[in-house]
């Protein structure tokens, strides 16, 4: 009777095992394959696939070779962790959670379901987090703590790529000013105008041009013998912009009317600003940091790839 119980169980395994072959030939079972094998431990299709639909949700857009590199590279980063004894105990990694719970204004129970939400459990987090952890102890360690800017490298690059800090082009110009009064009759218009004309005859002739706003203009801007001081040409007023567009420092413009009145203008100067080096520093040096963090990290999985067997089946 045990005989054939046994003899029973066998066939049954054969036909049972039979048939997952014929199912995988037909291609009605759906097997799990290896798509890279990093230093012996392998990465699954399903690993790959669940990184592609975290990359989604985060709108990371990568392609499945790239996230797969990406999880290789982690593979490698966790395996140098290890050689060099970094290590996220429970104590600290229950602490970051109580930190984030905190930090989220949630309870313990809040927060595992705010993960359900998510599709993870407590203990998928926590292995997501413990991972994340050691990658960021791994980087300080071999990647940032090995970086400085100084001030030095910071100045050069200033004076290197002096061109991109210079700011848009100024003008400074003088005026003199007649206004019209408010409904002007055409003979008092006229009146203005000639007198417009003939301070502007005297200034060609070299006559003082701010002894000339001294002695014949009106407005807010006298007590300053008629100084607007530096604009930016894109927020001078059309007319004025118009007028002086051709001018070279040292030129006067014939009268014009704009702003309820007669304006003759001098261009005094024109520059072309540049940010100072104590405005900018703290950019300069944020960005010579990044490139060097990045520089040193790509160097960094270099290495580790060239010290590791990679076999990648994608």
């Amino acid at each position: 009777m045990i005989k054939k119980i046994v003899l029973s169980t066998v066939i049954l395994l054969i036909f049972l095992f039979v048939s997952s072959l014929q199912g995988a030939a037909s291609g009605s079972v759906v097997v799990d394959r290896v798509v890279a094998v990093v230093n012996g431990e392998i990465i699954t299709l399903s690993d790959l696939q669940r990184e592609e639909a975290r990359n989604k949700k985060a709108e990371r857009k990568l392609d499945e070779s790239n996230i797969l590199e990406d999880m290789i590279d982690r593979k490698l980063q966790i395996a140098a962790a290890k050689r060099a004894g970094i290590d996220v105990t429970d104590k600290e990694l229950a602490e970051a959670i109580a930190d984030i719970t905190k930090r989220n204004n949630m309870d313990a129970k809040q927060f595992e379901t705010a993960l359900a939400k998510e599709g993870l459990s407590l203990d998928q987090y926590k292995v997501e987090l413990k991972e994340q952890m050691t990658l960021s102890r791994i980087f300080n360690k071999y990647v940032r703590s090995t970086i400085a800017v100084d001030e030095a490298e910071a100045r050069a690059f200033y004076q290197k790529n002096i061109k991109n800090y210079i700011l848009p082009e100024e003008i400074h110009v003088r005026q003199i000013f007649l206004p019209l009064p408010e409904n002007a009759l055409p003979d008092k218009i006229n009146a203005i105008e000639k007198k417009a004309q003939e301070v502007y005859t005297r200034a060609k002739n070299g006559e003082d041009f701010i002894r000339l706003v001294r002695e014949v203009s009106e407005g807010v801007t006298v007590s300053q013998d008629g100084d607007l001081g530096f604009m930016q040409r894109a927020q001078v007023v059309a007319e004025i912009a118009e007028a002086i567009r051709l001018l070279k420092p040292g030129e006067i413009t014939q009268p014009f009317l704009s702003a309820g009145g007669y304006n003759i203008i001098r261009l005094e100067e024109v520059r072309s600003p540049v940010k100072p080096y104590e405005k900018v520093k703290d950019e300069i040096m944020g960005m010579l940091y990044q490139q060097k963090m990045e520089y040193t990290y790509r160097s960094w999985l270099q290495s580790l790839r060239s010290e590791s067997q990679i076999e990648n089946r994608l």
